[in-house]
């Protein structure tokens, strides 16, 4: 042993009884010459401040968090490249948060937690708060006729949840059951989703869910959060054994949730491209604003409001502004039942040839505002079931459709858009920024669709990442 190992070992030991001490070492773990050979003993070594490292290896178990960090020193688990948590032979959650504050899991790669039960790539619940997930690789979790997660955060306490980041992970290749890749249920206030990838799973890829009884009553809603950046692909319940053939996973789904804005996503052939609704009678999804994402290929449709029957619940304060959305096989915006204040405006619809722009496809839809929308690829005298007394019915002339969703320099689109003012919070309510993260105010009037078009190259403006605009 070596003089520096020596006085890690020391210090390592050192602060485990030194009680009101910040810790702040590293712990190793490796598959030899660490000061662990499993990561879950790591983890429950750490003290408040401390970073447990995981070189690269296969780690065959589980891991919980026994304690919780504080505001100035984070417990970290941090993994290297390679360092993979894998549950092959075993069923159960990879990661296990539960009733634990100021906790990051940064870099592991959680894999192949399968079988009976309801498997999870990572799982956090009660009132954990002060949680950051990033730039985590999570495939292969599955319960071919049952439940799975990849991700799942579940606030049952009535403390809420908290200032939850879950930001640049990929999911992928999970089996999903009735459930979803990737989901925040329950009594969530606070939460930001960011720059994740979630793709070619077979149930929904990411869901903001309200009114199942997870949290106390009253407060069983995720709400006051964003998600922005992400990137969702391939999502169908087609072969999901528990689905018989149906299609109907969402890209983004708010189900019962509220306060929430959905927006610089790209979402791209999934069962349904974004869908804003409640499946409860009675009870309502509020206050969402999906702008600026590119959607394409949706089976049902690319943007769905409202719940799928007369007897599901309802969708309120709805606002779809400055989308650009490409060739739902079954219509571009479709309000199924029981809308209400429901605002269209700024968005680039670009349809298949005999399918709807937007469509009254329930009932009990009202106070519907349809505005300054260009229609293209069907029909070319009406928007469908809504006037829009400003429509365009001009090809907006995209790059590349569908590969490519921007706008060329000579699009109609360009400065073509309304003023839509501002939110409660005073913020433009076309957002500050388009698709890309490039400035959303650029010459003399905002362009419609996601993309605001910059001519003279690329954008030099762009906004900070979101986890670096946040309070650490």
């Amino acid at each position: 042993m070596d003089f520096f190992q020596r006085c890690r070992l020391a210090a390592f030991f050192g602060a485990l009884v030194l009680p009101g001490i910040v810790s702040a070492r590293e712990i190793i773990v490796a598959p030899s010459g660490g000061d662990f050979a499993a990561v879950a003993a790591g983890v429950n070594a750490a003290q408040p401040g401390d970073t447990v490292t995981v070189r690269a290896g296969i780690y065959n178990e589980a891991v919980s968090f026994g304690r919780s960090g504080s505001a100035a020193a984070y417990i970290t688990l941090h993994g290297e490249p390679g360092a993979i948590l894998d549950g092959t032979g075993g069923s159960g959650q990879g990661i296990t948060i539960n009733n634990r504050n100021y906790i990051r899991v940064v870099g592991m790669t959680v894999r192949n937690f399968m079988g009976s039960g309801t498997p999870m790539g990572i799982s956090v619940e009660g009132s954990s708060s002060f949680i950051e997930l990033r730039n985590i690789l999570i495939h292969n979790i599955e319960s071919p006729n049952g439940n799975a997660h990849g991700i799942a955060f579940y606030g049952s306490a009535a403390t809420p949840m908290t200032n939850i980041v879950v930001e640049g992970n990929e999911i992928r290749n999970c089996r999903l059951g009735q459930s979803e890749a990737l989901v925040l249920n329950g009594n969530i206030d606070g939460f930001t989703v960011a720059g994740n990838t979630v793709h070619d799973n077979d149930n929904i890829g990411i869901d903001f869910i309200g009114f199942e009884g997870t949290g106390p009553l009253g407060q069983d809603q995720a709400r006051n959060g964003v998600c922005v950046d992400n990137v969702v692909y391939n999502i169908s319940s087609a072969t999901n054994p528990t689905y018989g053939g149906d299609r109907s996973a969402d890209g983004i789904y708010v189900d019962g949730g509220r306060d929430i804005v959905i927006e610089r996503n790209k979402v791209d052939n999934c069962d349904i491209g974004i869908e804003v609704a409640s499946e409860h009678l009675g009870k309502a999804t509020s206050n969402i604003t999906v702008r600026n994402n590119f959607i394409s290929r949706g089976y049902q449709g690319n943007i769905l409001m409202g719940g799928y029957d007369a007897a599901r619940g309802n969708a309120h304060n709805v606002i779809v502004v400055n989308n650009t959305t490409y060739q739902g096989t079954n219509g571009e915006i479709e309000l199924q039942y029981n809308c209400d204040g429901i605002t269209i405006k700024n968005n680039i619809l670009y349809a298949r040839t005999g399918q709807s722009y937007i469509s009254n496809g329930g009932g009990n839809n009202t106070n519907v505002v349809v505005d300054n929308n260009v229609y293209f690829g069907a029909s070319s005298t009406s928007p469908g079931s809504y006037p829009d007394a400003r429509a365009r019915f001009v090809n907006p002339l995209l790059v590349t459709p569908l590969t490519d969703l921007h706008l060329q320099a000579v699009s109609p689109a360009i400065d073509a858009g309304i003023n839509l003012g501002n939110d409660a919070q005073g913020q433009p309510l076309s957002g500050a920024w388009d698709v890309d993260g490039g400035p959303r105010f650029r010459g003399s009037a905002i362009d419609i669709g996601a993309h605001e078009f910059a001519s003279g190259g690329l954008d030099t403006n762009r906004p900070a990442p979101v986890a670096d605009l946040r309070t650490r």
